[in-house]
């Protein structure tokens, strides 16, 4: 009862003692819970119990001091994923998870999708990958990492939304925009379905950390499929610019309005006009949809581009050369902010 309202109660109006004494013990008693929170409750629990130990703390050092960041095991031969920012040109690098540590090698440190491949020499549990493209904004999330040394935890939240820019600065492919807190040391933690899928990788914190972004996991396995197939890095380029224009054909207002001369994109016999539909599997409505799409292009293997000339709908060879920017600085460096020593 409230101090205010002790004062209150008149010697005509004693409450009898029993009375008292039921009160106090009905406040005793637990709160009557809702079965759907005791669901989630056990669902959150069940998942991280099952996968974080196959969540690595990620220690990189060289001549600016050590970084700590987090990664996961993507397969059974101790593949990692991790975040570029955290390992960067490091001469050394190790993963510690359930009480082991291990040197790792660095395979590949993509430099548009801000993430690392690690190698390591072991057998190891892993986390089995999801579907991005079928998330949807208010769909709940897991995030399990690293907080600089603290132990391995999870963080909760929800999908927000698709960002194509954060800072001023335009991502590769569009990231997952998440209302789910991060600390320093999570870059390259795993955000998993309430189904135990990993469906993307923290790449950025927004503002005070209360919010991130994440890189959905099909972008993360461009990478990963690059490096398995070739031995190496082959982010495809057409050069081809485009833009919204005012009126949808076929459900895309995306119209070709340049191409740099010798650019594959010229070389295909694509017009200016031309609208696109769609690249390859991927289907373009407008600029930012062109944008995901041409991320998944690969260098010197052949892409259909649909397109729509004159009201009639066509079919066009293109053979994508190297991405300009593949040996730029990586993307995400300045934004992920690992923990450091």
């Amino acid at each position: 009862m409230h101090p205010a309202g002790v004062s209150k109660i008149s010697a005509a109006r004693v409450i009898p003692v029993a009375l008292i004494a039921m009160a106090f013990l009905a406040c005793l008693q637990p709160a009557k819970s809702s079965p759907l929170g005791d669901q989630i409750n056990c669902e959150i629990q069940r998942l991280f119990q099952q996968h974080s130990q196959a969540v690595v703390r990620v220690r990189a050092s060289d001549s600016m001091g050590v970084r700590l960041g987090s990664g996961f095991f993507v397969d059974a031969a101790g593949t990692v994923y991790t975040h570029a920012g955290v390992v960067l040109k490091a001469e050394d690098v190790t993963v510690n998870f359930g009480g082991r540590s291990l040197p790792a090698k660095v395979v590949a440190s993509d430099t548009r999708s801000g993430i690392a491949l690690l190698k390591t020499d072991c057998l190891s549990p892993f986390i089995p990958l999801g579907n991005s493209d079928t998330v949807c904004v208010s769909h709940p999330v897991l995030a399990i990492g690293f907080p600089g040394e603290r132990e391995v935890s999870p963080t909760i939240g929800l999908v927000a939304g698709r960002d194509f820019h954060q800072n001023g600065k335009q991502f590769s492919t569009s990231h997952l925009r998440m209302n789910m807190p991060v600390q320093p040391g999570y870059g390259g933690a795993p955000v998993l379905n309430m189904h135990g899928d990993v469906i993307g990788i923290v790449a950025a914190r927004i503002g005070d950390g209360s919010s991130c972004h994440i890189l959905p996991i099909r972008a993360a396995e461009k990478v990963r499929s690059d490096i398995t197939r070739f031995g190496e890095l082959r982010p495809g380029w057409v050069g081809v610019e485009v833009e919204d224009a005012p009126d949808a054909v076929e459900g895309s207002v995306a119209r070709v309005v340049d191409m740099k001369p010798e650019t594959p994109a010229a070389k295909s016999g694509l017009l200016k006009g031309d609208m696109l539909l769609g690249i390859d599997n991927n289907k373009v409505a407008s600029i930012q949809d062109l944008v995901d799409a041409a991320y998944y292009l690969t260098a010197g293997q052949d892409a259909r581009l649909q397109i729509v000339r004159n009201g009639e709908k066509m079919d066009i060879a293109v053979s994508p050369a190297l991405h300009p920017n593949a040996n730029a600085s990586p993307l995400h460096a300045e934004a992920v902010a690992p923990a450091a020593e």
